[in-house]
């Protein structure tokens, strides 16, 4: 596709097979991920551009059909249970309740029990990057992940963001959205009518989706006739359980952070990819998503 003639005239892919090595492990073990066509069908609608004022090419939702059991599976109930704990403008001071830290804890406790989140760990131990203690390893998930701290400028706030809310749920900062890179988050507020899927500017193989690069905006006030913030270009993995995307953010994560790396270049399977990590303020998870091209 272009992407790669893209990459070549770059250069080439330089794959780190060592985290590819991981995450392809990973990948293998993971059970639990849905079944591109079977538990998840896609409308990919026309594709779009890059630019903000593009206009909306697709009049049909991204998602033609997903297998709701697959939010009775624990991993995924206990992520699910997560995506309305947020407030999602940047500035907004998060106050996280005793009902909501329990779902936290409830959910790094069934990650950490998983295939792909124990490979994640043993890699992570042999690197010295953290604890071998089941226990202090959890307490470490939930520092990387929900810490709270400030993205937006209030000095009178104490935190308004976490690498969680940022990867996983989305944030809104100035009229356009940023992180934002889940297909489970994206799904839940297609359905309620919350995001407007715009068109697709990458994928993959058809019928073999893996990953899209698409562009959508999302309205938290449905009731109003104002246009929602734009996400004029984002990427998200497609079908992946809550556990491998948690387990393979945190090891790309804390690989950027040891090795002041951003572009992270692996490969699942036969597709080629980025792992894109930011470090925020030299200590918190910014973001970690994956994309076609590498990032500044």
């Amino acid at each position: 596709n272009e992407y790669k003639s893209y990459l070549r005239s770059m250069g080439g892919f330089e794959e780190n097979t060592e985290l590819s090595d991981v995450f392809q492990r990973m990948w293998d073990s993971d059970d639990n991920r849905a079944v591109m066509g079977q538990d998840l069908q896609l409308n990919m609608g026309r594709r779009t551009f890059t630019r903000e004022q593009s206009q909306d090419r697709s009049s049909e939702p991204l998602f033609d059909y997903v297998n709701e059991e697959l939010f009775e599976r624990e991993s995924y109930r206990r992520f699910y249970d997560l995506l309305d704990n947020y407030e999602s403008e940047v500035g907004v001071e998060e106050v996280m309740t005793k009902q909501e830290i329990l779902e936290m804890k409830k959910f790094i406790n069934i990650v950490v029990e998983s295939s792909p989140m124990k490979i994640a760990h043993e890699y992570l131990i042999s690197k010295q990057w953290a604890p071998e203690n089941i226990e202090e390893f959890k307490d470490w998930l939930w520092d990387v992940w929900f810490t709270l701290y400030k993205r937006g400028r209030n000095r009178r706030m104490k935190g308004d963001s976490s690498g969680f809310e940022h990867v996983f749920v989305g944030e809104i900062r100035n009229g356009k959205v940023i992180g934002f890179h889940n297909w489970i988050q994206f799904y839940r507020l297609e359905k309620s009518g919350k995001v407007d899927y715009r068109g697709f500017i990458g994928r993959g193989q058809e019928d073999q989706e893996f990953m899209i690069t698409i562009q959508f905006s999302w309205d938290e006030d449905t009731d109003d006739d104002e246009e929602g913030a734009l996400k004029a270009v984002g990427g998200t993995l497609l079908g992946t359980s809550p556990e491998f995307e948690f387990a393979m953010y945190t090891v790309a994560w804390v690989f950027g952070k040891e090795n002041n790396a951003v572009n992270i270049p692996v490969k699942i399977n036969d597709n080629e990819f980025y792992v894109v990590a930011h470090v925020f303020k030299q200590r918190y998870l910014g973001t970690c998503f994956t994309s076609w091209l590498p990032q500044n």
